[in-house]
């Protein structure tokens, strides 16, 4: 009789495990080294690339490399009186960009909080400012306030705040204009921060507020304040640091005048690069402007613990 050979299965609990690739120790800095790979790409290697070139001596007019030039950046920098009044500038830029925000997004989340149709519509729809290009608003703005044809010109004009020339053709008034755009463009981000912080109040506080006596202006005060504060702050801080880095919205505009009223920092290291072909001091230029705006961000943090 024929015998047949019957081939036997092993039972799965006794298959051997496949051998990981990492093991389970190191599986979490696995999945995350990819993406510090590209933080350290695109943010630590030019920052050293800059703090290296800011040490070098190149005036490109001069010579076609750069060469080890130590502080003499930085020195010429702290004797730039010019550069320094737009450092001044750019404070008040991006405090007043901060302010206006901030000024804008809290009536606005408070009126969106309301459940409604109404409300749920605007919510979407007041994000288009945000999403907006700068090259697109820099322009439509320039329009609205061109002393020709521009309707918001017309506007100023009846109400006595801008005469027979655009308003960008007066120092004070073109950067009190350009600072509150840039507040504007801001908005629908601390919009939408500040209304999902509102979300998340628990309704038992109002409800003891209410019990205590507390009347609507109270219970903003004591309730809903204290729990947005937070919110406000380190949301206000990541839209600072954006408005301190400001380049596009004033270049596009006024292209830093008149007068260099509206030359920001960004601007400076701008013509820095190319016009006066200075590589190596706009890279001095932008140290400075990290080491300022770290010791900002420092202060803004410590003010958030204390709250």
């Amino acid at each position: 009789m024929a015998m047949t050979l019957q081939t036997t299965r092993r039972p799965a609990a006794a298959r051997p495990r496949r051998q990981q690739i990492l093991p389970d120790r190191l599986l979490p800095y696995g999945m995350i080294g990819p993406a510090v790979f590209v933080a350290f790409a695109i943010a630590i290697i030019p920052l050293c690339y800059a703090l290296w070139l800011s040490l070098q001596d190149w005036y490109m007019l001069r010579r076609p490399t750069p060469v080890w030039g130590g502080l003499v950046n930085y020195r010429t920098l702290l004797s730039d009186t010019a550069l320094w009044a737009s450092f001044g500038r750019t404070w008040i830029w991006t405090i007043g960009t901060v302010v206006v925000e901030v000024a804008l997004a809290l009536p606005i989340a408070l009126l969106l909080n309301r459940e409604s149709a109404v409300a749920r519509t605007a919510s979407a729809v007041i994000l288009l400012p945000w999403v907006t290009p700068f090259i697109v608003l820099g322009f439509g703005w320039r329009f609205l306030l061109d002393s020709g044809v521009g309707p918001i010109h017309a506007l100023l004009h009846v109400l006595g705040l801008a005469g027979d020339s655009s308003i960008l053709n007066d120092p004070v008034g073109a950067f009190a204009m350009i600072i509150f755009i840039s507040g504007w463009k801001g908005t629908p981000f601390l919009v939408i921060a500040i209304l999902a912080a509102l979300k998340s109040i628990p309704d038992e506080l109002y409800e003891a507020a209410e019990v205590d006596g507390a009347g609507p202006v109270q219970r903003f005060v004591h309730v809903t304040l204290p729990e947005i504060w937070n919110t406000i702050v380190t949301v206000g801080l990541v839209l600072g640091i954006l408005a301190f880095y400001s380049f596009d919205l004033p270049w596009i505009m006024t292209k830093g005048g008149p007068q260099d009223a509206t030359t920001l920092v960004g601007i400076a290291m701008y013509k820095a690069v190319f016009l006066d072909l200075r590589p190596a001091y706009a890279a001095a230029i932008s140290v400075v402007m990290l080491v300022l705006l770290f010791i900002a961000s420092l202060i803004t943090l410590r003010l958030r613990r204390r709250h």
